[in-house]
């Protein structure tokens, strides 16, 4: 990679970016690798180590994608990098959302809340900032309290995902049904990864689906 040139990304880079929205014929690898920082500017970047802001945007089939960076030294060389962790996809124009991945199926995502505080929620729909669920009408939480105990169980993964957040709104839709939207508290990194792989992946299929 030429770490002096005035492009911003190399030619590597870059098709580093497009091979991971690339369909698969197999299972996908893993997300993530590293970006080379030129010496003239590792300076700076490691003024920025603890900011959780260093980020690369990236347009992708009417989506864009924020790929976090987390400055690091090799151990090998010490030369400093950028490691590039899972995207964030966003939709939208200048007010952008996550995006939300559709729930296929009423198991494909299995919702308990240990608190007791919802009952026998159907997930909808699922994004990085929060997701919709569905349950019965006459079971509606208090909205002033928060959710503290929020277990997803995502398919293909042994382990449920802890979630922490709240109810911001909720929509009646029938005599019996009611959906409620539910933010999510700042999640950990482990917990940004999982969503993160599995939000990705669903992206790529339904991206290859429609072509």
């Amino acid at each position: 990679m030429a770490s002096r040139s005035k492009e911003i990304l190399s030619s590597e880079e870059l098709d580093y970016i497009q091979q991971l929205f690339a369909q698969p014929e197999h299972e996908p690898e893993e997300v993530g690798g590293w970006l080379r920082v030129s010496e003239d500017a590792a300076g700076l970047i490691e003024a920025f180590s603890d900011s959780p802001r260093i980020e690369l945007q990236a347009g992708w089939q009417g989506h864009r994608l924020r790929f976090p960076l987390k400055p690091r030294a090799r151990v090998d060389t010490g030369e400093m990098t950028l490691e590039v962790g899972i995207p964030e996809i966003l939709e939208g124009g200048e007010r952008s959302r996550s995006w939300r991945v559709s729930s296929a199926s009423d198991d494909e995502m299995q919702l308990v809340d240990q608190s007791g505080l919802l009952e026998r929620p159907r997930v909808v729909n699922l994004s990085y900032t929060g997701m919709a669920i569905e349950q019965p009408a006459d079971h509606i939480p208090n909205l002033s309290q928060p959710l503290t105990d929020l277990r997803l169980v995502l398919p293909g993964e042994a382990e449920f995902v802890r979630l922490l957040g709240y109810v911001v709104r909720h929509t009646q839709l029938d005599d019996k049904r009611v959906q409620l939207g539910i933010c999510f508290e700042p999640l950990e990194d482990n917990t940004k990864d999982l969503l993160g792989r599995y939000i990705l992946r669903r992206h790529k299929e339904l991206q290859a689906s429609a072509q």
